[in-house]
């Protein structure tokens, strides 16, 4: 943890958004997040495997906020992170995908 937390420090507001949230998932991709903005050059191979691994994320990730607004109303702020990092995370998986064709 103690590498990805020095990579995601090296982007401005991302270690603030894991340290809020405290969910590890989603750390994980804004490290991946973090590494991309740092070094946009992604091999194919590493795009492919970060394909599933981040689509399974966002899938948590909006479940997540669509629990947090129907079942669990106690912490909007949080609820709308989790929608936000869905859609943002799904949008990256686009860009990866079209990356590997």
């Amino acid at each position: 943890m103690q590498n990805e937390n020095t990579t995601i420090d090296m982007v401005n507001g991302l270690a603030e958004i894991a340290d809020y949230m405290e969910d590890e998932e989603l750390t994980t991709a804004l490290t991946f997040i973090a590494k991309i903005i740092i070094k946009p050059d992604i091999p194919i191979q590493v795009a492919s495997l970060e394909i599933v691994r981040l689509q399974a994320i966002a899938a948590k990730m909006s479940l997540k906020a669509t629990w947090m607004a129907n079942v669990d109303k106690s912490n909007r702020a949080k609820k709308n992170i989790y929608y936000t990092a869905a859609e943002s995370i799904n949008s990256l998986v686009s860009a990866l995908k079209y990356l590997i064709r």
